[in-house]
């Protein structure tokens, strides 16, 4: 008899809560948070510079349309939205990774996080643009930073509106919410799939193109409205791509790894065994401290280049940083120890190094 998607579910809940590198977070440990001083600066977003200091640090940088309206074929093409948002290209498909365009990350838009840092581009330009658009969406989870209501809503409309039909691809379970708040992205040839850990979707386009995604164990967990702790799934996913024309020898067979949320765990290497080496692997840097608090949940720059060598990643890609203000280190603080983490494992640094959002980088 066949496992209902609930007990799917649950069973890897108790899977992950098996790894040693995994403690479900205690009410004293919860409060201890709350109560910290430090804690101020992201309830009330007074730990942000001024936007004129930011825009001389960190500015946002012009996308190139040119650029991703004609993207090679034997390489994997990224351009940073922000945040874990990532438009990439590879194989002649277009993909977006955790999209969130919104001005907060928060259930509401009147309260919550809110962004420091605008998107590189909006869902309009995106899906209007000449030659461009989107053919598939991944949600890692179900975490306000990477599904957002308004996003994921829109991007479905304007598919429809397009005419191009648009392809979501989930972790078990949110399915339904997809259904249930969304319709529209089962409309108008949209689709939406949701997938375990170690399951394979494909997708076909002719009879010479397609992709496999395929979900992937992260160490992290779900949570909308307070009370569905654990009720989704979350997944990283593997991404393959393949086109071969008559015309065109060019191997354009690369593999990407989108990791979505992640603390650092032993099953990593085994990920790095079964599905890698990887081209490229997108690595959260950013929300890391306290330590104590979310080294179970969210990789710090010093764990993100173990992890880049644990799935056997050739280059990686940092996200998860420079968006929104969600906990207490200063916000180039992952920038910088990425570096050093880098030099310290004796790496080289433009093998996993930062760009700004907007930039577009070659794999």
């Amino acid at each position: 008899m066949s496992m209902t998607v609930t007990e799917k579910i649950a069973k890897r809940v108790a899977e992950r809560n098996s790894w040693n590198t995994y403690e479900i977070p205690t009410v004293q440990k919860v409060c201890k948070l709350l109560c910290n001083q430090k804690s101020s600066q992201v309830v009330f977003q007074s730990g942000i510079p001024s936007q004129e200091e930011i825009d001389q640090i960190f500015p946002i940088s012009k996308v190139d349309w040119n650029l991703l309206r004609k993207p090679p074929l034997d390489k994997i093409q990224s351009t940073w939205i922000g945040h874990a948002t990532m438009f990439v290209q590879m194989g002649g498909w277009n993909i977006l990774t955790d999209p969130i365009f919104s001005k907060r990350c928060s259930a509401v838009q009147f309260a919550g996080p809110e962004r420091y840092r605008l998107p590189a581009c909006t869902i309009e330009d995106l899906c209007k643009n000449e030659n461009v658009g989107v053919d598939i969406v991944l949600v890692s989870h179900n975490h306000y930073d990477h599904l957002d209501y308004a996003s994921v809503r829109e991007l479905a409309e304007r598919s429809i509106e397009r005419g191009k039909p648009l392809q979501f691809v989930v972790p078990l379970g949110l399915k339904a919410w997809f259904q249930k708040y969304v319709p529209n992205s089962f409309r108008g040839g949209n689709q939406v799939t949701e997938i375990d850990w170690h399951e394979t979707h494909t997708i076909q386009r002719g009879p010479n193109e397609e992709i496999r995604i395929t979900g992937i164990p992260m160490q992290h967990w779900s949570n909308r409205n307070g009370w569905d702790r654990d009720k989704t799934l979350w997944c990283g996913f593997k991404v393959a791509a393949n086109t071969a024309t008559s015309t065109d020898a060019v191997d354009s067979s690369k593999t990407f790894l989108f990791s979505g949320d992640t603390g650092f765990f032993n099953g990593l290497y085994e990920i790095g065994e079964t599905y890698g080496p990887f081209d490229l692997a997108a690595i959260p840097i950013g929300a890391y401290e306290p330590r104590w608090f979310m080294r179970e949940q969210h990789t710090n720059p010093e764990d993100a280049v173990k992890m880049m060598d644990a799935v056997r990643a050739k280059k990686a890609f940092p996200i998860h940083w420079g968006t929104f203000l969600l906990t207490i280190e200063p916000i180039m603080e992952p920038k910088e120890r990425l570096y050093e983490a880098m030099v310290e494992a004796g790496k080289d640094p433009l093998t996993f190094s930062p760009s700004f959002i907007g930039d577009t980088v070659f794999f």
